[in-house]
């Protein structure tokens, strides 16, 4: 495999810029939660039409508005697939409630852990995914990976249609914050139509595995988790056991390097993006400086942004999937801080792919500090602003980010034949 030409990683001010590929119609986190539902319907999971119809309803800042707007597209959009579905339309059913599950999954990012509405709403998110897909004709599988205690982490398995043969297979992850129903529009399409198999799944803590089950929450041994994972892939006969990956997003820039440091089934590793340590962009998101080195600080709750959607966000929805709910945040940071990557570079040996983006601002500086202690076959791909998919796990150009991702494991896997 031969090095390609790296753009220089800059470092940025914000995590979340607002650039040239972004839609700019909020100022706020919106316009990130509006590219990321636009970049859907590159594989089915929305339209462009009802997107911007929906937002034209919404105030930037107004969750509630957020809400309403979204879930009134959902509900009329799964009401079209029911409709198709009861006169016997498969395909424009199937088309529906995918979208459908799109919409859903968007007026829901938002709600608060104590919004009554908020599992429903993931459930519907869910039902509209398993039923467009199920009326697909793609060869699609609900799948509970067999986990500790008798309990399972939630996914899909997906596979290109024809014979049962033994394919590479992409494992998918996402963050925080993305559900395996997402996955498939951001990942799992683009390795199908490619001939891979793709298991979407959620670990301990993401929203599907966490919603379902409150004990399984994040934690950090992730190489364990995604054993099981694996172990569960070796027992398909459709799966080649030389030739799995390991992708993951946002969070997941951690979570990957962190598993593959220690579970070497996994054959090539893509990061997006790779991220060392939550501890600064989550610091930042919630209002505080990125520079976590005053051990000593307290009373942190005075401190945070509360004002902001993402601040209640991670403070609330996913401080709880942390199991860190009635912690002090400076417990919460803390804890954060074992999740980290650095002093692990030198046990991750499998093939490497890092793609970030020029709107991550300091995230992308970051990941390129470890990322140039890496050991192993590397590769760093930087998405530029007049490209497109300069944003966060390039939620803006999600066609472009899939044939950089699945060029790289082509190669990796020709390499070893």
């Amino acid at each position: 495999m031969t090095e390609t030409t790296k753009p220089t990683f800059q470092q940025a001010t914000t995590v979340f810029m607002s650039t040239a590929g972004m839609p700019g119609r909020f100022e706020s986190n919106f316009d990130f939660q509006l590219a990321n539902a636009l970049g859907s319907a590159d594989n089915g999971g929305a339209a462009t039409g009802e997107c911007f119809a929906t937002i034209s309803k919404v105030t930037d800042g107004d969750l509630t508005g957020w809400y309403d707007a979204w879930a009134e597209t959902a509900r009329r959009v799964e009401g079209i697939g029911s409709e198709c579905l009861a006169a016997g339309h498969e395909v424009s059913a199937s088309e529906a409630f995918l979208r459908a599950s799109t919409y859903w999954r968007s007026a829901g990012f938002f709600l608060e852990r104590t919004d009554e509405t908020r599992i429903p709403t993931w459930n519907k998110n869910r039902y509209c995914f398993r039923t467009g897909m199920e009326l697909s004709g793609i060869p699609f599988e609900t799948v509970e990976v067999p986990y500790e205690n008798g309990k399972s982490l939630p996914g899909y398995f997906v596979r290109p249609n024809g014979a049962i043969e033994r394919r590479a297979t992409a494992i998918v992850i996402g963050g925080g914050d993305m559900t395996a129903e997402e996955l498939y529009f951001f990942t799992g399409a683009a390795a199908v139509r490619r001939g891979y198999n793709a298991l979407l799944v959620e670990l301990p803590g993401q929203r599907g595995a966490y919603y379902s089950d409150p004990e399984l929450t994040f934690r950090p041994d992730i190489h364990v988790q995604l054993g099981y994972v694996v172990d569960y892939l070796l027992t398909r006969e459709d799966v080649d056991a030389e030739r799995l990956s390991l992708t993951g997003y946002s969070m997941g820039g951690l979570f990957v390097p962190r598993a593959v440091a220690f579970e070497k089934r996994i054959k090539a590793a893509v990061t997006s993006s790779l991220t060392p340590s939550f501890v600064p962009s989550i610091r930042s998101l919630i209002g505080l400086d990125a520079d976590d080195s005053d051990a000593q600080e307290t009373d942190l709750e005075s401190r945070v942004d509360l004002s902001s959607p993402m601040a209640r966000l991670l403070l609330g929805d996913v401080r709880e999937r942390f199991g860190m709910l009635d912690r002090p945040i400076k417990d919460f940071l803390d804890y954060l801080g074992e999740f980290d990557l650095w002093g692990l570079e030198d046990k991750i040996t499998c093939a490497l792919l890092d793609v970030g983006g020029a709107g991550e601002g300091d995230m992308s500086s970051d990941g390129h500090k470890f990322y140039e202690r890496l050991t192993c076959e590397k590769r760093q791909r930087l998405i530029q602003e007049f490209e497109g998919g300069e944003a966060h796990c390039a939620v803006n150009n999600r066609s472009l980010a899939n044939q950089i991702e699945f060029d790289f494991l082509d190669e990796v896997f020709a390499a070893g034949e």
